[in-house]
């Protein structure tokens, strides 16, 4: 008779230490931890952090949520045949009173590194009694294939070793993607050409910045408009000078260097439009948050099971959260006056816009403007020194909304087809919900204003591989860059993902795909639902991988969330079923 049932977690970043936090919770109650056998396995040294929140990383790296909303909560201390000390809430850790800045305070955003600090010493505090107690074993080690052989789970590792275990979890995070067809010509290209050079990630911010080839007389394209190429952008303006705030109540920056340079740096997007920044402070902040009614109702409407199984398209949650929108937009204290502001007009312009980026009207901020004028008028929005826009307030709005969004919509019953709409609309309104904090975008405006930045090229240029580099082209415009960098993080679509247990998973149809452009599907505990209709597989994954059957997956709150709790749940009741069985 087995005297221990073994389970492995497979990556050890922030959702895969709080999944086993959880776990030991949930077993610790009814004393069944004697029983366990535990094995983790990090391919990284960023243990119990992971690569995102590398502890070596610039303090220029930002966390895009501001400190006052890390409501990381806290671990309840654990007495039951171990003792497992409690840890305390990011809040309480940082030494930071967060939650008592006064409204009017600009929010902080701390560093990914300071997180990371916080997660390895939470991780750590957990892992050392687990191991003194027998019950952990770690390995260092990356897992390349995941199989089944009977009831067991068979993983196998890149230094060639075998672990036979009863259950798996993987908590792997991000993945390499096969590259674009673009991308390899372009690797091709810099293999063929000493004189340029291509770097398909934008992380570590040290590979480039670090190297000889980036001086004052560069030019670099980078491809990508969102939050990574905010990192990369920062990090090279801030090896050739420095900002200085110029205006406390607006962040309004100068950009500052003793360098001669200029048009150092040409980003470049397939639509050119720029992120918003989010409301500078927390009492801006309030004008966009639906009341406890408001979101109740949303909830009940976009959670209803009927809904979403009559559902032809997106337009339930369209209609939902545009009731909200219309309901807040005219009790701003700034917003454009000279049109309609009635709720009911207001509803139709937003249920238009979001079933139609391209739609235009005069209270949404235009596409085609200069993307300079549109993020000098969102920081204005965001500081509350001019008129709001309705896309501006629409997208403050959904920031509110999703937490509720990535609860009832996650394991739905609309179509996979309807679900894909869902997840793109989600996506396509990060560029305001998800946006960086006012300070990122006055770096932006600083550098553009300073002649360091050029956007001229930014909005889907012709780009042309010559002998001197990179020719980007868009109309009478044209640059020449020898470096260029890739700062576009794939999406988790499954048949993108090129790792090895990924691929091995899927050879032995141990993993489906919810749809085309999504990823693995799962049950609502996370256990992957195979094209083994007739057994239930003791494998289990959260996080992005899971993208498509669940929706919100790459917050750092959502790693702390309901999805792992659910996992370690199921976990510890199947363990608990197993203790019964062989103690009877």
């Amino acid at each position: 008779m087995k005297t221990k049932r073994s389970l492995a977690i497979v990556g050890l970043g922030p959702r895969g230490l709080y999944s086993l936090e959880r776990f030991i919770f949930h077993l610790s109650d009814k004393n069944d931890l004697e029983s366990v056998k535990l094995l983790l396995f990090e391919k990284t040294d960023c243990i119990g952090n992971g690569p995102v929140y590398d502890i070596r990383q610039p303090e220029s790296n930002w966390l895009n949520i501001s400190g006052r909303m890390l409501t990381l909560p806290a671990r309840k201390q654990m007495k039951r045949f171990i003792d497992i000390l409690p840890f305390p809430s990011y809040l309480d850790w940082s030494g930071k009173n967060l939650t008592n800045l006064s409204k009017e305070e600009p929010d902080i955003y701390p560093s990914r590194s300071k997180i990371g600090h916080y997660l390895q010493q939470r991780f750590q505090s957990l892992l050392e009694p687990l191991q003194d107690a027998g019950i952990v074993s770690f390995y260092n080690e990356e897992v390349l294939e995941v199989s089944l052989k009977g009831k067991r789970v068979i993983i196998k590792t890149k230094n060639k070793n075998c672990f036979n275990v009863d259950e798996v979890l993987l908590t792997i995070g991000h993945q390499p993607t096969k590259n674009s067809k673009q991308i390899e010509e372009w690797k091709e290209f810099s293999k063929l050409n000493n004189s340029v050079k291509v770097y398909t990630k934008p992380y570590p911010l040290a590979q480039f910045i670090n190297s000889e080839q980036l001086n004052k007389k560069s030019t670099v394209s980078i491809r990508g408009f969102g939050l990574a190429m905010i990192d990369v952008v920062r990090a090279i303006a801030e090896k050739f000078g420095n900002f200085i705030v110029e205006d406390e109540t607006t962040k309004s920056l100068k950009y500052q260097t003793s360098s001669d340079i200029s048009d150092l740096l040409f980003p470049f997007s397939l639509d050119g439009l720029p992120m918003a920044a989010k409301p500078l402070n927390s009492k801006i902040d309030t004008y966009y948050k639906p009341n406890d009614k408001q979101i109740n109702t949303f909830e009940n409407i976009i959670g209803n099971k009927k809904i979403q199984k009559e559902a032809t398209g997106p337009l339930f949650l369209i209609d939902a959260i545009a009731e909200i929108g219309s309901q807040i937009y005219p009790t701003l204290p700034q917003i454009i006056r000279s049109y309609d502001s009635s709720p009911k007009n207001l509803k139709k312009i937003i249920i238009k816009w979001l079933e139609n980026e391209e739609y235009e009207h005069p209270l949404i901020t235009p596409r085609d403007q200069a993307p300079e004028k549109s993020m000098h008028d969102y920081t204005r929005m965001a500081t509350d020194t001019g008129p709001v826009s309705l896309d501006f307030c629409l997208g403050q709005v959904w920031r509110h909304c999703q937490p509720g969004i990535y609860d009832q919509l996650s394991y739905n019953d609309c179509s996979d087809e309807v679900f894909a709409e869902i997840i793109s609309l989600d996506e396509r309104m990060k560029r305001y919900a998800f946006g960086p904090p006012v300070e990122s975008i006055q770096q932006l405006l600083a550098l553009v204003a300073a002649n360091v930045l050029n956007l001229n090229l930014l909005d889907n240029p012709e780009i042309e591989l010559t002998e001197k580099g990179w020719k980007l082209s868009k109309k009478e415009k044209t640059t020449i860059s020898e470096i260029m960098i890739n700062s576009v993080l794939d999406s988790p679509s499954l048949k993108k993902v090129d790792s090895p247990v990924i691929r091995n998973l899927l050879s032995n149809d141990l993993i489906q795909a919810v749809h085309d452009d999504l990823s693995v599907y799962t049950d609502e505990n996370g256990y992957v639902i195979s094209k083994i209709k007739d057994k239930k597989l003791p494998i289990a994954i959260l996080g992005r991988l899971a993208k498509g059957t669940i929706i919100g997956v790459d917050a750092i709150l959502e790693c702390f969330g309901k999805r792992p709790d659910q996992w370690a749940k199921a976990a510890a009741n199947c363990h608990k079923g197993w203790v019964k069985k062989y103690k009877n």
